[in-house]
């Protein structure tokens, strides 16, 4: 497979599409699927930065709307358009309108499916944890719109509805994913599912997709085996948009980048003696 190959007419460009559930090395994935070649990817963090008001939800929603599977199938290539791979939320939400979409000819047949070698108790201990923390309390008097939009697009399609109540509704939540798993690898057509996980680095992507692994120069984009940044939890949980968080970490980062060599430098300054205390006034003169 090589990165950026031309799609018969017709057909969407996305070559490389993760169905893994958050908390099962979506963010790794990306990021190494943009080293490879095969970037833009799509991620849940493309929608956050982008803002609760971008076009870019719109397919989405749309898509949640939509009975007819074919249908719904063409919006989400349409919230795709532009990207050569796919992994997270809500993209793992529309898994099955995207395997009908191969299906039909609308994906070519050589595009990949990555599903994460991850058990249902594994994925758990990681979500519980993160994005599912919030699911602990009771539900919020008022909801809200990211919130709704998050139980829409990713759990009512995960979980049958928008929100379980942990813990006692565990194992309810371990059934999903096991299921979801056992249905991703029978509808998938034949040759086009690749097992992977984090751990497999480069080689259990590049073997599969059949091309070769990048030189020692290109470390592996390892994001977090635990914990992610505060807003993409929030965002996953439908606590909050994240986008003003995003921002604010963005702007943190500039600020940082812009006082570390001020810092450094007076340190040096202190250091060689260039930096001394006025003389004292003499009284007498």
């Amino acid at each position: 497979m090589a990165p950026h190959g031309a799609s018969p007419r017709g057909q969407s460009d996305l070559l490389v599409i993760g169905l893994g559930w958050p908390r099962t090395g979506t963010g790794t994935l990306c990021d190494a699927l943009d080293l490879l070649g095969f970037g833009p990817c799509h991620h849940l963090r493309t929608l956050l930065l982008a803002g609760p008001e971008s076009k870019r939800w719109r397919p989405w929603d749309l898509a949640a709307a939509e009975e007819n599977r074919t249908r719904r199938a063409e919006l989400v290539l349409q919230a795709l358009r532009g990207f050569s791979s796919a992994a997270d939320v809500p993209v793992a939400g529309f898994w099955e309108d995207l395997l009908h979409a191969q299906a039909v000819g609308l994906l070519p047949s050589s595009t990949r499916f990555i599903l994460p070698r991850r058990t249902a108790a594994e994925w758990y201990a990681s979500a519980e944890a993160t994005v599912l923390a919030g699911w602990r309390e009771g539900p919020p008097a008022l909801e809200s719109e990211h919130a709704q939009r998050m139980g829409r697009l990713v759990w009512s399609r995960l979980f049958g509805r928008e929100r379980l109540q942990l813990p006692q509704e565990q194992k309810v939540a371990m059934d999903a994913y096991a299921a979801h798993q056992r249905q991703v690898e029978r509808l998938a057509l034949p040759g086009t599912l690749v097992h992977w996980a984090p751990e497999d680095g480069w080689a259990g992507l590049c073997g599969p997709l059949g091309i070769p692994e990048p030189g020692p120069e290109v470390a592996f984009p390892w994001r977090h085996q635990r914990g992610s940044s505060v807003a993409e939890l929030l965002a996953v949980h439908g606590q909050s948009d994240g986008s003003q968080l995003m921002q604010l970490g963005r702007a943190a980062l500039v600020l940082v980048n812009l006082l570390v060599p001020v810092l450094v430098l007076v340190w040096f300054c202190c250091c060689r003696g260039h930096v001394r205390a006025p003389a004292a006034v003499d009284k007498d003169d």
